[in-house]
């Protein structure tokens, strides 16, 4: 069955950009993990990194922040939910940016105003 969950991990963070490379390696063992291939991985870890450290900057800004990160690997895919209190949004170049990277980006205003960006990467198949 396709959407059973394999991996599932939930992570927060302060925003602390030096807490990036701590992003890139959980997502770069969790894609290993599913099997993606190099090319795809490289790009899932720039989009997250990219979200992380836009979400990052407004945290800080707003000195109100805790950013969550939920991981879940599928059969299939990689999904990456971050949310943070703060609502921030990418602007339109960053969304551009980001679509590059990842197969699907949605962003969603949760009901307390807060921002839930959710990142899916599909595995390639054979």
């Amino acid at each position: 069955m396709a959407s059973e969950t394999r991996i599932a991990v939930a992570l927060a963070l302060t925003p602390d950009p030096d807490l990036l490379p701590v992003v890139d390696v959980l997502v770069a063992g969790v894609a290993t993990r599913l099997g993606f291939g190099k090319k795809r991985q490289r790009n899932l870890q720039r989009g997250v990194q990219q979200a992380c450290r836009r979400l990052m900057e407004a945290a800080e800004a707003s000195r109100d922040g805790e950013i969550h990160l939920d991981v879940a690997g599928f059969l299939d895919r990689l999904e990456i939910v971050l949310r943070d209190k703060v609502s921030a949004r990418p602007s339109d170049k960053e969304s551009r940016l980001l679509n590059q990277f990842i197969d699907r980006v949605s962003l969603e205003e949760t009901q307390d105003g807060r921002a839930r960006w959710t990142l899916v990467q599909y595995l390639e198949q054979p």
